[in-house]
């Protein structure tokens, strides 16, 4: 059964965490039904995060390696005193704003007293006994996605980069710890907000999410109250690996052919059947 559980949950949490439809938003409503109000989590949700991570970097390879190569040289150019900000190569500039915006994500770890810190009061909305919460950040996922299909074909003014970078700082920010926000759909529609092309956007989106899962997944490995085997927790991470680098490739695919709308769709399906389950759920206490 744990071998089950580790293909099935690797499987679930790489297609609701690459696909805009929100991986913490589905956890807490599985939580919910299953009768388990608390965040606590396993090693196995960290270890499939990490493997998550491989397989989105597996399948981006070239645009890490490039990021890789900008960033070392950027240091380089630093250290023989001919750094030039003006005349950045496009390339270079992407490495910049990604970096840029996960500066953002630090500001979580702001502790606030007995509150924990800045994420823990996000994430105090999710894992409750209440799906409204839910059911509202699944709808404004939906209605970000439909406004960023009804932008992808305009020929938007392009923002410049470094407000680019701090407006989906700012938006990764917040979709991180809200459960029913996808932090890649976020990101995607985002991006086509500030005047990036969709594919710039979903390489946006990866490099991002790569960094998050690794981070994630070493907080979740150390603070988890469940234990797995080794064997469960390789497994986990080859199938979470291999899952997303498909299901990465596929959407590739999908916004190619410019599909994107099932996923705003289902977002808004299921965030008014979240939502109505909320209001049911407050009117019973």
């Amino acid at each position: 059964m744990s071998i089950l559980t580790a293909i099935f949950q690797a499987i679930g949490q790489a297609l609701t965490w690459i696909l805009p439809v929100s991986e913490s938003g589905h956890s807490a409503v599985f939580h919910n039904f299953s009768g388990r109000f608390t965040d606590t989590c396993s090693q196995l949700t960290g270890v499939i995060h990490i493997g998550i991570a491989i397989g989105l970097f597996i399948a981006f390879f070239k645009l890490f390696k490039t990021l890789f190569f900008n960033f070392i040289s950027t240091w380089g150019d630093i250290f023989k005193k001919r750094l030039d900000l003006k005349n950045v190569k496009p390339a270079r500039s992407f490495m910049y704003m990604t970096v840029l915006s996960l500066v953002f994500l630090l500001f979580h770890f702001i502790p606030l007293g007995s509150y924990g810190n800045i994420y823990g009061i996000f994430h105090r909305f999710s894992y409750n006994t209440n799906l409204l919460e839910e059911g509202i950040c699944m709808l404004v996922s939906a209605a970000l996605l439909f406004a960023a299909i009804s932008v992808e074909n305009k020929k938007l003014n392009p923002l410049p980069c470094a407000l680019q970078a701090v407006l989906i700082g700012i938006a990764a920010f917040i979709s991180l710890p809200m459960a029913g926000l996808s932090f890649v759909g976020v990101i995607l529609a985002v991006g086509i907000f500030v005047g990036m092309r969709d594919k710039q956007a979903l390489r946006y989106a990866v490099v991002m999410s790569v960094v998050v899962l690794i981070v994630s997944g070493i907080v979740e490995l150390c603070v988890a109250v469940t234990k797995i085997s080794v064997i469960s927790a390789l497994i986990a991470v080859i199938v979470s690996a291999a899952a997303s680098f498909f299901i990465s490739k596929f959407l590739i695919v999908l916004m190619k052919k410019k599909q994107m709308r099932c996923f705003a769709i289902y977002d808004a399906a299921i965030g008014v059947i979240c939502f109505i389950i909320g209001i049911f759920q407050i009117l019973v206490k």
